[in-house]
């Protein structure tokens, strides 16, 4: 099964590292509107206990997916510019 859930609220954020390598201690996005990691496994779960194929967990993960079958490139390149606004991302552009 492919299960994308989506952002998550997580402490995986809190031991992210910055673009210069150091932990990024707190994370830059409001956690409050994501699933919670034990939301996420519940569904995944579910998910494998019902063989799904593909479990998409939110509304942006199904639109994503909808709109990647007809423009992949581009969509690709809107996540990479997303994620490099960040504050201290890895992925900043120069």
């Amino acid at each position: 099964m492919i299960a994308i859930p989506g952002f998550t609220a997580s402490n995986i954020r809190y031991t992210a590292l910055t673009a210069d390598g150091s932990e990024q201690g707190d994370t830059p996005r409001n956690e409050n509107k994501m699933m919670s990691a034990e939301t996420v496994a519940q569904h995944i779960a579910n998910g494998i206990r019902r063989k799904k194929k593909y479990l998409l967990l939110d509304l942006e993960g199904k639109a994503i997916s909808f709109v990647k079958k007809f423009t992949s490139s581009l969509l690709d390149k809107s996540f990479y510019k997303a994620m490099a606004k960040e504050p201290d991302s890895p992925l900043k552009e120069k």
